[in-house]
């Protein structure tokens, strides 16, 4: 992870949760690489129910989050892949 990876994780996570959503992209890529790397073990699969109580927990209070937009941020950047309703860590990030 590069300094801005870190500098962005400080900025955006705090006691193991999200703060806010960072709108910038590389930023965002940092911050839910982190989360996938701290909350799902590389080689498990996951149900979807199991992905969503991660995620609410990461993002319980923050205004303008939802777990199910950061599950979709988790897919559309290739950090988690799903198939037939389970998920799992798409790389070790």
């Amino acid at each position: 992870m590069s300094d801005a990876d870190d500098a962005a994780v400080r900025t955006f996570v705090r006691d193991g949760r999200l703060t806010a959503m960072p709108g910038k992209l590389t930023r965002r890529r940092a911050v839910l690489d982190h989360l996938a790397r701290v909350s799902f073990e590389p080689g498990r699969r996951y149900r979807e129910t199991e992905v969503n109580d991660v995620l609410r927990a990461w993002c319980d209070g923050v205004p303008g989050v939802d777990h199910v937009a950061i599950r979709r941020y988790l897919i559309d950047l290739d950090i988690l892949a799903r198939e037939d309703g389970l998920y799992w860590r798409a790389y070790e990030a």
